[in-house]
């Protein structure tokens, strides 16, 4: 069997979705798929973080492609990135660059537009090659057959976290922020936004440790900082951004 392939793009809608599939299905790719398309359109670093989380969980060897693009059909170029763990495969953006950081690089390589033949569109690389050389590396294909160059490691763009961005707003409000400390259950923390308002809240176990409708925090299940209302939206309360970098205080 075909190993697994992942799929972590921005769009939204299942019609641009099912045409990743159908290329791949048509590439007689028979492994798993798994898929994400709930990316915030145009968040690189909101897609980045998504791809490191599904990539920990997913078996040694799986083929990772990442389509946030706001790029597609400029200069910037695709690229195949070789790791110890596993293949990233995306736009040269700095989307696939935390999780390769992680894994390790071993080798990166170019795409050619030319090597996937003449219906490469401008604007839809990742069905029109993303996806294929994915299929064409998970089917064990080295990447000089279909044509990639190899090149340096610092030809890489990087993309770096911010301590105390909030990286994730998922659908319950909840806001995931990049925090490389562990807060103390039954302390407070202060938070002071972008636009100089502070909050304070209990850091609590989980959600039901407050009354309805009261604000917490919690280490959440991503190595990130959570912040919550209990049977509300923390987003919506606070007005949280994604892609805003709070100041966070322990108490």
């Amino acid at each position: 069997m075909d190993k697994v392939i992942t799929i972590t793009t921005d769009f939204g809608d299942q019609f641009a979705a099912s045409q990743l599939r159908a290329v791949i299905t048509n590439l007689a790719f028979r492994g798993e798929i798994i898929e994400n398309h709930s990316v915030t359109p145009f968040s690189i670093s909101e897609g980045a973080f998504e791809i490191k989380q599904i990539a920990k969980f997913s078996p040694s060897g799986s083929i990772h492609v990442g389509v946030i693009d706001p790029g597609v059909g400029s200069n910037r170029w695709g690229v195949a990135i070789k790791t110890g763990r596993s293949w990233l495969v995306g736009p040269n953006n700095g989307l696939l660059y935390p999780i390769a950081q992680e894994e390790k690089i071993k080798s990166v390589w170019r795409l050619q537009e030319s090597a996937f033949g003449n219906s490469v569109t401008n604007t839809f690389h990742g069905r029109d090659i993303f996806v294929k050389a994915a299929v064409f590396l998970a089917q064990g294909i080295h990447p000089k057959k279909f044509h990639c160059i190899k090149v340096p490691e610092n030809t890489l763009e990087k993309k770096e976290f911010l301590e105390g961005e909030i990286i994730h707003i998922d659908t319950y409000g909840n806001c995931k922020i990049l925090y490389p400390h562990t807060v103390i259950i039954g302390k407070k923390i202060l938070i002071n936004t972008e636009k100089n308002k502070k909050f304070t809240m209990p850091v609590c176990k989980t959600f039901n440790d407050v009354p309805r409708n009261k604000p917490l925090a919690f280490n959440g299940s991503h190595g990130t900082l959570e912040i919550a209302i209990n049977f509300s939206n923390a987003q919506r309360f606070f007005k949280f951004t994604l892609g805003e970098v709070l100041t966070i205080q322990q108490l």
